[in-house]
């Protein structure tokens, strides 16, 4: 037996590594458009209003997820999985260059285009990864599994929001943002090279390319199998939540609380901050439970959080600065920390909330149809963030205050937590499925030099 940590073994941390590169350099692509927007350093033609601009480029990356997810849900499952890490992640190594490019001129429409490119790349990558976790892992393992990789993520993330906020706005910015997306997309090709051979769950699968049709059926596969149905869409209702907010942050940033971009990044970065650790408070807290209890316990407190940062927005407005603050002048402001210290709580919170609910995703699904439900859960999380990307237009097309944004958040968390709460007091066995069995035998057997 290996008594190795899973997070330094074989079957997981090339995973876990190509993971967490490929979502920094996505971020790192993302927010440095949004921040280059915003700001004004890089402009998107065809936008009188260049906040109009920010909810449109911010639904991009879902949108291209949701056109290829169909595809990718089914590639997934008819060939071996290391294979289509290496393949995958060798061509987001392509694709980075030529962003690169893009910065590197500060021509705007190849950005954006490429942001659509990297959606449908994440595409592929995601339902593979996904998949492959109940391969590589005992159940009981999963939500550990599931916690590191949210946690990783979640880091990635705050270096993206990092980088592409910070290095966008200095000179040669362009330059330095694009040699960093080069450098991520290759360590991840070089780290997924190590993965394990799995074998693929439906070899004889005849690939379907009716990408309308093959997503009602996916979708429907996820809808059907037993207990599959509430946490994936709890799932989604958290991109609908969460894509708006890091789409107005630039805006609240500005004219809300008076500051400058540092302020905006920061506060981005703070909310990965918070999601990790919550990612992580998750995998330390259920151990050998589904650990969905302590989802209704994160987004009860997450709606508390919301109403909090609703107040120290309204006192900080009434009390505007004379000039744009940057990170440090906001941070020595009482009401500014607090504001602050909320972000990462209520983060955290809701890291709390979606670990487990991914991890009852994949232990419910059934083997033969896994990564297709995966896949339909990454269109319906497109869907979500399309939407509520698209709902940041009520905000920049009209004279309402971002402000108004965060008491739309409380409403759908709180609704959340009550429903979650009546189903675990009307649930005959508890709250879903709240103790696991472990297995027996692992998934995969173990490789020779399983650890690294």
């Amino acid at each position: 037996m290996n008594n190795t940590p899973i997070f330094f073994q074989r079957r997981f941390f090339p995973m876990w590594s190509a993971l967490t590169l490929g979502v920094l350099s996505d971020n790192t692509l993302r927010q440095a458009l949004l921040i280059g927007v915003a700001y004004g350093v890089i402009s998107i033609p065809g936008f009188k209003n260049a906040d109009d601009a920010m909810p449109i480029v911010g639904a991009f990356l879902p949108i291209s997820i949701l056109i290829f997810s169909s595809i990718s849900g089914q590639v997934a499952e008819k060939f071996e999985t290391s294979m289509l890490f290496r393949r995958i992640k060798f061509a987001e190594i392509i694709l980075m260059i030529v962003t690169a490019i893009g910065f590197i001129y500060g021509f705007g429409p190849l950005l954006v285009a490429m942001l659509l490119v990297m959606g449908a790349q994440s595409a592929f990558f995601s339902p593979v990864r996904i998949a492959a976790m109940p391969k590589y892992l005992h159940a009981d393992e999963l939500i550990r599994g599931n916690a590191f990789c949210s946690a990783g993520m979640f880091t990635s993330i705050l270096l993206g929001y990092v980088f592409g906020g910070l290095l966008i706005t200095q000179p040669h910015g362009g330059a330095m943002v694009g040699a960093l997306l080069v450098a991520a997309s290759l360590t991840g090709w070089l780290s997924i090279l190590r993965a394990p051979r799995a074998p693929p769950d439906a070899p004889d699968l005849v690939l379907n390319w009716n990408g309308f049709r093959q997503a009602v059926r996916m979708i429907g596969f996820a809808y059907s199998s037993p207990g599959v149905s509430r946490p994936i869409s709890g799932v989604a209702i958290f991109y609908f939540m969460s894509t708006p907010i890091t789409v107005l942050l630039p805006i609240y940033a500005r004219d809300t609380l008076n500051a400058d971009a540092t302020v905006a990044t920061a506060i981005m970065g703070l909310f990965a901050i918070g999601a990790g650790i919550g990612a992580m408070s998750a995998a330390s807290l259920s151990r050998a439970r589904s650990g969905l209890g302590f989802s209704t316990l994160g987004v009860s407190l997450a709606s508390l959080t919301s109403l909090i940062i609703i107040g120290l927005s309204g006192l900080i407005a009434a009390n505007p600065s004379a000039s744009p603050l940057n990170a440090f002048e906001f941070a020595r402001r009482p009401e500014g920390l607090a504001l602050a210290l909320t972000f990462c709580l209520s983060a955290g919170v809701m890291g709390l909330y979606i670990v487990p609910l991914q991890a009852a995703i994949q232990r419910r699904a059934p083997a033969e149809k896994r990564a297709r439900i995966m896949a339909a859960g990454n269109m319906l999380n497109a869907a979500a963030a399309i939407s509520g990307s698209l709902s940041a237009l009520w905000i920049t097309r009209t004279d309402l205050d971002v402000q108004h944004a965060f008491f739309v958040l409380f409403t759908l968390q709180f609704g959340i937590a009550v429903y979650m709460v009546y189903r675990s007091r009307t649930t005959a066995d508890g709250l879903y499925d709240e103790s696991l069995t472990p297995e027996i035998e692992p998934p995969i057997r173990e490789p020779e030099s399983a650890t690294l």
